[in-house]
């Protein structure tokens, strides 16, 4: 059987004297190739950045579904249960608090403004992170269209 010759392999003589247009032809092929990656490389970051965004409001839809649904839905038998069992444990530690000293009172309730306090700053900071970060995100895809 025959097979097909390939038309762009170019056959040529083995050590010819013309190097100059051989390195011409290997310039502008290589041009070609780095023409054609380039614009393959701006395809992908074009689909990369909308199917960000798709998941940016994908998650947004199903953060606020499942706030909205928590908020609305009457509550089941086991959140009843959870509550209750909550409210006996906050009972017990009641209690407990009442039979530490004042001075140990003092000391818990410092250590846990201070846990809260830092617990605050740390969502403060996180969310003014993602909210820096989107607002990148907003800015270059203007400036790209």
């Amino acid at each position: 059987m025959s097979t097909p010759i390939d038309s762009s392999v170019k056959i040529t003589k083995p050590f010819s004297s013309d190097t100059d247009r051989d390195k011409q032809d290997l310039l502008l092929d290589a041009d070609i190739y780095r023409d054609k990656l380039e614009n393959q490389w701006t395809d992908l970051k074009t689909d990369a950045t909308a199917y960000g965004k798709q998941a940016l409001i994908i998650g947004g839809v199903v953060a606020t579904t499942f706030v909205v649904m928590n908020a609305f839905l009457p509550k089941t038998k086991k959140d009843k249960q959870r509550e209750e069992a909550k409210k006996r444990q906050e009972e017990a530690e009641e209690n407990q608090l009442h039979l530490v000293t004042n001075k140990k009172l003092d000391k818990v309730k410092k250590e846990s403004q201070v846990a809260a306090a830092v617990q605050s700053l740390a969502w403060t900071l996180a969310v003014g992170w993602a909210r820096k970060k989107l607002k990148h995100l907003i800015e270059d895809e203007r400036k790209t269209e």
